[in-house]
């Protein structure tokens, strides 16, 4: 067995044609059937169903072998980008996406990385769950931020999500509202107050839902700036609720000015932070690396 044989199942695999794989691999077409025959030979098994109608079809077995080697092959392809970054001064570019509020997360994993990989150049762009799903899709950026929760319809076809940080929605609310003494409120306790809301499909879904299950509360006003979010409730102008993991890192709520709630009675939301990659998109060795720091810096909250 050589790379070369696993390199070519797998081009035959993506076009079920030898002679597409040939073209593309710039060899003849008689090279790639004779090296499948000879991979046959040795694992004992068949990986492909050849016919003229059909062309090259993966067996059941032949599936299983074609994983292997598609993994194979990403290593190999990781090797050389890490070689090249080493020996080059070429400058690479990895780009991701993240709703707003989880900037700290990423920010913290620059530091070292940049150390490791100084001819990197990162773009981060903070947009709405969706748009940021729609970038990873596309192949706009290498990857994704956003939070999730099992409840939330949202289309994730062609899209690996992996959870990074477990948390729950909690209330904030100035440290001068009479609830900051309170520790932990039912729903019914907030029927007398304004609400400032996020404008993500997460939140605005647990607000909507929160509004069906009692009743609506009186809204100040909808954002996407978290700093006029957090200006407003911080002035006890009026409350909001955001998950404990985005809400921890900003500087009102670590020094006191704003202060975390329990919401009892309510029926609880598992809410993930998480990563979301394309399931057909090669994510370079250096975007690998990246996301390795920050699952790092994730582990020490």
């Amino acid at each position: 067995m050589n790379i070369e044989q696993l390199i070519y199942i797998v081009e035959v695999a993506k076009y079920s044609s030898l002679s597409v794989a040939a073209q593309n691999l710039h060899v003849t077409q008689s090279t790639i059937s004779q090296s499948i025959t000879n991979l046959e030979k040795e694992l004992e098994i068949k990986i492909f169903k050849r016919s003229r109608g059909h062309g090259a079809v993966p067996t059941d077995e032949g599936r299983v072998i074609l994983k292997l080697a598609y993994e194979v092959q990403k290593k190999l392809e990781e090797i050389r980008e890490t070689a090249n970054l080493f020996n080059s001064t070429e400058v690479g570019e990895l780009k991701i996406s993240s709703l707003p509020g989880l900037m700290t997360f990423l920010v913290k994993a620059i530091s070292t990385f940049s150390h490791d990989y100084p001819h990197v150049n990162l773009e981060i762009t903070e947009k709405s769950g969706t748009s940021v799903i729609d970038d990873v899709k596309q192949h706009k950026t290498d990857f994704g931020l956003i939070t999730h929760s099992n409840d939330l319809s949202v289309n994730m076809e062609g899209i690996a999500f992996e959870a990074l940080l477990e948390g729950k929605q909690k209330i904030y609310v100035s440290k001068h509202s009479p609830l900051a003494f309170l520790g932990a409120v039912a729903p019914e306790d907030l029927f007398d107050q304004t609400i400032v809301i996020y404008q993500g499909e997460l939140m605005q879904h647990f607000v909507q839902d929160f509004f069906d299950k009692y009743q609506p509360l009186k809204i100040l006003f909808t954002t996407n700036n978290m700093a006029g979010l957090l200006q407003a409730v911080n002035e006890n102008l009026a409350i909001t609720f955001a998950p404990d993991f985005v809400m921890q890192n900003y500087p009102s709520v670590i020094n006191g000015d704003i202060v975390p709630i329990e919401l009892t009675n309510h029926s609880k939301v598992n809410i993930s932070l998480g990563l979301v990659r394309s399931e057909n998109k090669h994510l370079s060795s250096y975007a690998n690396k990246y996301i390795n720091f920050l699952k790092s810096e994730i582990i020490k909250i």
